[in-house]
C-alpha cells in the first residue's frame, strides 16, 4: 500500500495532479557537489584525475605513427610501476616477458562542466603532477630549431598556452649527437620554451605558474645508449656520440632569461655552472652580462650566373659554437661562486 502511495505521489509530482491535469515538471535541483567546501571538492576530483605522478612525454623513434609521435607514460614516486596515460595498449619490456602497461584515462569531460569545475580540475591535472620533457639535439621536422614537438601533446598551437599552467617541470637536455647543430638546436628550442612561459608575464590571469624546475643534462638519451651497445658489439656507427660536457653545456644559456622560479635543481653540469644557472633562474645575483666577442673580417665568394665570381666582406664573431655568449665568469665572481682555475679557456678567441 505504501509503495502504491509513493508511486502515485511521484506520478502526481512529475506528471499530472489528482484532477488529471498535466503540469510542468519540477525544476532539477542544483548539484550538491558545488555546495561542498573547495578542499573537499578538490579531493574528490583528485580521485578521478592523475595526481602526484611524473608524466613523461617521450618522442617515438623509428615510428611511422605521424598522428601521435610520442609516448605519454608516468611513474609514481617510490613505485616502479609504469602507467600509460591514454592512448592504445602498450607493453613494458622490463623483465623476461613483455607485460601490458597499466593505463590511466583522463576524464577531460570535467573541463566542460562549468568554469569553476574546469579551473579546479585543471589545477589538479596540471598543478599536482611533474611534467618531464626531453630536449635533444637531433633534427626534427618540419621546424627543427623552434620545433613544438618537444612539448609532446602540448605542442599544438591551441595547447601551447597550457604550458603556463604547469607548476612542476622536469627538462632533460640531451645533445645525442656530436656536432655544432646539437648546440644550435637546443639553444633555439630552450629559448622557444622560455618565450612561451614569458609570453603573458605581465598578466596575472595568464602568466606562468611554474614553481619548481628540474634540469638534467645527459650526453646521451636511452635510445642513443641502445645504439651504442650495438656499436660496441662491432656494428657500424649509426649516430656520432657526444663525448664532452664542456662542448655542449652552454646550450642551456637560453634558460637564463627564465627568472623568478622558486625552486630550481640542476644536475649533470660542472658545479660552478650549476650554481650560476640556478641562481640566475631564481632571479638572484643580478643580470648576466653578455660577452663582447671581437669581430673579424671574412671574405666570401659568390657565384654570379654560374660563371663569374665576386667577393663580399662580412664581419664575423670569433666565438666558436661551443663557447658561451654570456660572461659567466664575471657573474660567478660577483656572487662569490667558486670557479675552476682554467675557466678562462671558455673565453679564448680562436682563429
Amino acid at each position: 500500500m505504501s509503495c502504491e502511495l509513493t508511486q502515485e505521489q511521484g506520478s502526481s509530482a512529475h506528471g499530472t495532479d489528482s484532477a488529471g491535469v498535466s503540469r510542468a515538471p519540477a525544476p532539477m535541483e542544483q548539484s550538491r557537489l558545488l555546495d561542498m567546501p573547495a578542499e573537499l571538492r578538490c579531493y574528490v576530483f583528485s580521485l578521478l584525475l592523475p595526481s602526484r605522478l611524473t608524466i613523461t612525454l617521450d618522442m617515438k623513434h623509428d615510428s611511422d605513427d605521424v598522428e601521435i609521435p610520442w609516448y605519454v607514460w608516468a611513474l609514481r614516486a617510490g613505485d616502479d610501476t609504469v602507467f600509460q596515460i591514454g592512448g592504445t595498449g602498450a607493453y613494458s619490456c622490463r623483465g623476461k616477458e613483455p607485460k601490458p602497461l597499466r593505463r590511466i584515462t583522463v576524464p577531460t569531460e570535467l573541463f566542460r562542466v562549468n568554469k569553476l569545475v574546469s579551473n579546479e580540475t585543471q589545477a589538479i591535472l596540471y598543478g599536482s603532477n611533474t611534467y618531464r620533457f626531453i630536449v635533444h639535439g637531433n633534427k626534427m621536422s618540419p621546424q627543427s630549431l623552434r620545433c613544438p614537438k618537444i612539448f609532446g601533446c602540448f605542442g599544438y598551437s591551441d595547447r601551447l598556452s597550457l604550458l603556463r599552467r604547469l607548476r612542476n617541470i622536469h627538462i632533460e637536455v640531451v645533445p645525442d649527437t656530436n656536432n655544432h647543430w646539437a648546440v644550435k638546436r637546443q639553444r633555439s628550442r630552450l629559448a622557444y620554451f622560455v618565450e612561451i612561459l614569458k609570453e603573458h608575464a605581465d598578466d596575472e590571469n595568464q602568466k606562468s605558474l611554474l614553481c619548481e624546475l628540474t634540469i638534467d643534462f645527459n650526453l646521451e638519451s636511452p635510445y642513443t645508449r641502445r645504439v651504442s651497445v650495438g656499436r660496441d658489439a662491432g656494428y657500424p656507427d649509426l649516430l656520432p656520440r657526444a663525448e664532452s660536457t664542456e662542448m655542449f653545456m652552454f646550450s642551456l644559456e637560453s634558460l637564463a632569461c627564465l627568472q623568478g622560479i622558486r625552486d630550481v635543481k640542476i644536475t649533470g653540469l660542472p658545479d660552478w655552472y650549476e650554481q650560476c644557472l640556478q641562481l640566475c633562474i631564481q632571479g638572484k645575483g643580478g643580470k648576466v652580462q653578455e660577452t663582447d666577442w671581437p669581430l673579424v673580417e671574412v671574405k666570401r665568394r659568390k657565384k654570379l650566373k654560374a660563371i663569374y665570381r665576386y667577393s663580399t666582406i662580412h664581419l664575423v664573431s670569433t666565438r666558436k659554437w661551443y663557447q658561451p655568449t654570456l660572461d659567466w665568469k664575471e657573474y660567478a665572481e660577483r656572487n662569490e661562486i667558486p670557479i675552476p682555475d682554467d675557466i678562462d679557456k671558455f673565453w679564448i678567441a680562436k682563429e
